[in-house]
């Protein structure tokens, strides 16, 4: 875990470091598959964004056809009553217009939903399971990393004790320990380059669904809110009944004034109501406080 630690911050070292160490800077620094996790956490990002706004405008959308259903329903009930039939008819044939417009709404939102779907199922399925395997591929890179240090480290230490004309121990016993890292350092390079190949593969295939993918939603988005418009564009235009001749009696704008006074005398006598209510209550008020000195004094 120490030596995944420490080579976690040997990424950031400079070319110069990374070739003293003899290690390639291809893979100790600069790796094409961490940035790759990167921009696969700003695509997440965006398509959590693109759902978040695609609930937004359905909701919206589900409320604007409520509006146009409510429409509807006065423009029927106002033909219904309406005793002249022409425009009664047209009446009637625009509150059916506004119904239609809001049937229209419910297929796109029919059409549309689908989408955040599957926006949901790239987030919460494809996402997740290729950076559970890039940090996969992380944590056999540094395991294979660790031992490459390792062998390095134990070529110097032979390098030092050759040059000072001293025998090393480990040499004059067989140098088992050498070997077995030697091995080591290849069953993890194996294993490094098996994970490095299943990473691309796997990350080359998410790159396509997403392009793919994401062509596909906008197309659906955008064909269904033209289709939408268009319909209701057409249904509209068909329904042109304005302006509508209507027969009103001669009385429609004759308004009694005399009500007004009557409610202005019963708005004065509620007032005066109400002031003598004040006053008795005060009066009951003083009374009680008078009781409480005279049992305060007693």
């Amino acid at each position: 875990v120490l030596k995944k630690m420490k080579h976690r911050v040997v990424e950031t070292m400079n070319t110069s470091t990374a070739d003293a160490l003899g290690l390639s800077r291809a893979i100790l620094c600069n790796d094409g598959l961490v940035k790759k996790l990167e921009e696969l956490e700003k695509t997440a990002q965006m398509y959590q964004g693109l759902s978040d706004h695609t609930k937004r405008l359905l909701k919206a959308f589900f409320e604007l056809s409520q509006a146009h259903r409510a429409f509807g329903d006065v423009f029927a009930g106002i033909g219904v009553r309406e005793p002249q039939p022409a425009a009664s008819e047209a009446f009637t044939q625009f509150g059916e217009a506004h119904r239609e417009i809001e049937k229209y709404a419910i297929q796109t939102l029919k059409t549309v939903k689908p989408m955040i779907h599957d926006l949901h199922t790239y987030l919460s399925k494809a996402v997740p399971d290729t950076r559970l395997t890039i940090r996969k591929y992380l944590d056999a890179k540094f395991e294979y990393l660790s031992y490459c240090l390792k062998v390095k480290e134990m070529d110097d230490e032979e390098y030092s004790y050759a040059a000072l004309q001293e025998p090393l121990y480990r040499v004059e016993t067989g140098n088992y320990e050498y070997r077995l890292v030697l091995r080591c350092r290849q069953d993890a390079r194996t294993r490094f380059a098996k994970m490095r190949s299943d990473v691309l593969v796997k990350m080359e295939l998410l790159d396509n669904k997403h392009v793919q993918d994401i062509v596909f939603q906008l197309q659906r988005l955008v064909t269904a809110m033209a289709k939408y418009h268009n319909d209701s564009h057409a249904v509209l235009k068909v329904a042109e009944v304005f302006p509508i001749e209507v027969d009103l009696s001669r009385s429609t704008f004759t308004y009694d004034t005399s009500t007004q006074f009557e409610d202005d005398n019963e708005e004065e006598e509620e007032e005066g109501e109400e002031n003598e209510e004040d006053e008795q209550e005060e009066q009951q008020e003083e009374s009680r406080v008078h009781d409480q000195e005279l049992i305060n004094m007693n």
